[in-house]
């Protein structure tokens, strides 16, 4: 998977205020027709009125971060979410299955960087209830249990 440095300029959903990372939260785009480049470039778009961004989106190709790890994003929903984790939004286009083992293997890779475990994975819905992400909710978050336990398995392999 290629990975993409992608900054947005700083300004109203790019704050360029300091994070210092304790979690990394995990959401789904919503959006079943779009691609990590294109969530990057919606976050620059002049119609896009939200003050909502993230750090990195990951699709079946690539992954783009388009706001640094150690400045906040405002993804999660709360302040405590947003000013302690790293949003990692998971696209929902094109090959699923694909998508997500990218997703799995990035987010290992950016745990296993930083020492942490599984433990410091979070859901959008956990800071605010939002159900979110919605492509790993169904049958009472057996998605995200599944999730977890796949990127467990891909850090154990990178010990």
């Amino acid at each position: 998977m290629e990975y993409k440095v992608n900054h947005i300029p700083k300004g109203r959903i790019r704050p360029g205020i300091k994070l210092n990372p304790q979690y990394i939260t995990i959401h789904s785009t919503g959006n079943p027709t779009s691609t990590a480049m294109n969530e990057r470039n919606w976050l620059v778009n002049p119609s896009n009125t939200r003050v909502a961004s993230w750090h990195i989106a990951v699709d079946e190709k690539m992954a783009v971060e388009a706001i640094p790890l150690n400045e906040v994003a405002y993804h999660a929903g709360t302040s405590a979410g947003n000013n302690t984790s790293i949003g990692i939004e998971i696209c929902e286009s094109g090959d699923r299955a694909k998508t997500i083992q990218n997703a799995t293997k990035l987010t290992a890779k950016l745990l296993h960087e930083r020492g942490w475990g599984v433990d410091r994975l979070r859901r959008h819905f956990d800071w605010s209830g939002k159900v979110c992400p919605r492509i790993l909710s169904s049958n009472n978050w057996e998605g995200w249990n599944a999730f977890k336990i796949q990127v467990q398995r891909e850090l154990d392999r990178l010990k």
